[in-house]
């Protein structure tokens, strides 16, 4: 489900193809490199989350389907 938006298949902030961390806050998906940058900024900014290794609540998948990359590149480019 959260693949199904094409602005989901690559990592948010470099375009690595296949995505496999995601941001429960932004609700935005990226790749290894580039979760480690969003885990260093500390879990009350962006709480990281991998799509695979970690257990998720339903609220954490909602707020998911709710973001997506598509909406934060639009919420940051304004």
């Amino acid at each position: 489900l959260i693949f199904s938006l094409p602005s989901n298949t690559k990592c948010v902030d470099c375009l690595t193809p296949q995505p496999q961390w995601a941001s429960v806050t932004f609700g935005s998906l990226f790749c290894l490199e580039c979760s480690g940058q969003h885990r260093g900024l500390g879990v009350h900014i962006s709480f990281v989350r991998s799509l695979a290794m970690d257990s998720w609540s339903p609220a954490q998948i909602s707020a998911m389907l709710a973001g997506g990359n598509k909406r934060q590149t639009d919420f940051f480019a304004s």
